[in-house]
């Protein structure tokens, strides 16, 4: 009954315009706050919008030519949105997050040379994630629930806490932003020869905090500490798999740290107690969020000898490392004291956080079947018909009590709708 509803209701609103609900919301970011940094152009790039203009001009496919096509798409694109003309080089990076790279979220900056031999910002690019998903194949992406050998028993079902889809979309859009207005270390990791590890956490502990900063100032309370037990779950579950599995990585230390990396629990927790005592904060200007969120992580991110014996902890052994950052303390204290405590609190705290969200509820894998897409529905559609029945369909995947396989094969439809549609016209 809840499919009908939705399905009544948006068939009743008069389908005369040509955004989507994506389109929409990344025009409102684009106006309000992109547009509003001054120190170098950032686009958030609709990607709605983008693949219409790939599906009209017929240049979806894997050939160089149409590669090349898609370029030259986004070089105009670029330039309509925010006056910035890219090099072919440039574009050709940008065409990878609009085609194999869609359905993730990044910050890409195009880098320029400038003075004292430093890269600095040509322009930053957001790639919102794709909007083809719902609660619970957002909340297995962020997660990597489903990732072969990480999560043992633990379930979508059984967890505890769970973020609305919303809410996750949000935090994804905004942690991008946050990377393209980082001016401390996101330009800092561009200008080193081999970003390490550590330098990665405080980006992306800095990434995070702003984003919970900008739900709270959207009026979308009360999420860090739900988004702080998911983020220390995957630290827990696929930081292990990570460490356990070296043959995927090629040498790669940001992949075998890769879960230590997003231990943003602290960082989450301690803005979430700010923003909590001091609502009115949020509703300043952006550049004091900026700022708070610098000091935030300078005091909560994991120190970087900390981030360091932890890692080996997880890798070599607690009793080994905890044994060897004790006499290390006690040898040169004014190097290692911080280290071993944080090793200690860790180790603590962190398998502490796990037990409020994990659990192990088999998965409802069984419902309704959603009806697939069919060419005959869509291949007479003008672009704002078109636009409004890609929302509706984006609309019934999002409503619970369809099998998990009627889902997943939903999302891989909308996934190539506009290559589908493409072939219509």
């Amino acid at each position: 009954m809840k499919v009908i509803a939705i399905v009544i209701s948006l068939l009743i609103i008069p389908m005369v315009s040509a955004k989507t609900e994506l389109s929409k919301l990344v025009e409102y970011v684009q106006t309000t706050y992109a547009d509003s940094f001054k120190d170098y152009p950032i686009l958030v790039f609709d990607m709605d919008e983008v693949e219409y203009r790939y599906a009209v001009a017929k240049v979806f496919g894997s050939s160089k030519e149409l590669e090349k096509k898609r370029q030259e798409i986004i070089k105009q694109y670029v330039f309509e949105k925010v006056g910035v003309e890219l090099s072919n080089n440039e574009a050709s990076t940008y065409e990878m997050y609009t085609t194999i790279l869609k359905n993730g979220a990044y910050a890409m900056p195009t880098l320029v040379d400038g003075p004292n031999r430093k890269k600095v910002y040509k322009m930053c690019a957001v790639f919102p994630a794709s909007p083809n998903s719902n609660q619970r194949l957002e909340t297995e992406r962020i997660t990597g629930l489903k990732t072969p050998g990480a999560y043992k028993d633990v379930t979508f079902t059984g967890l505890q806490e769970k973020l609305e889809y919303r809410e996750m979309q949000l935090f994804s859009l905004y942690h991008e932003l946050g990377h393209c207005m980082d001016r401390i270390y996101m330009p800092q990791n561009y200008n080193t020869y081999e970003v390490d590890a550590h330098s990665v956490h405080e980006s992306e502990s800095y990434a995070e905090v702003f984003a919970l900063m900008m739900l709270e100032r959207e009026g979308l309370q009360g999420t860090g500490r739900t988004r702080a037990l998911l983020r220390n779950l995957y630290t827990q579950e696929m930081g292990q798999w990570f460490i356990d599995n070296p043959q995927n990585a090629f040498g790669n230390q940001l992949y075998l740290k890769g879960g230590l990396i997003y231990y943003l629990a602290p960082s989450l927790l301690a803005t979430d107690e700010f923003v909590s005592r001091n609502r009115g904060f949020v509703k300043g200007a952006v550049d004091e969020l900026l700022l708070k969120a610098g000091e935030i992580v300078k005091e909560y991110s994991v120190d970087g000898r900390s981030f360091n014996a932890i890692h080996r902890a997880m890798n070599e052994g607690h009793e080994k490392m905890i044994n060897e950052y004790q006499e290390w303390s006690t040898r040169n204290p004014s190097f290692f004291t911080r280290a071993y405590k944080d090793l200690l609190h860790f180790l603590d705290y962190s398998p502490y956080l796990y037990e409020f969200i994990v659990g192990n509820t088999p998965d409802s894998n069984e419902g309704s079947e959603l009806d697939k897409l069919g060419a005959e529905e869509f291949c007479s559609l003008e672009k704002s018909d078109f636009m409004n029945y890609m929302d509706l369909k984006r609309e019934e995947l999002k409503v619970e009590g369809s099998s998990y396989a009627s889902q997943q094969e939903r999302q891989a439809e909308l996934n190539e709708i506009f290559m589908s549609w493409s072939n219509c016209l």
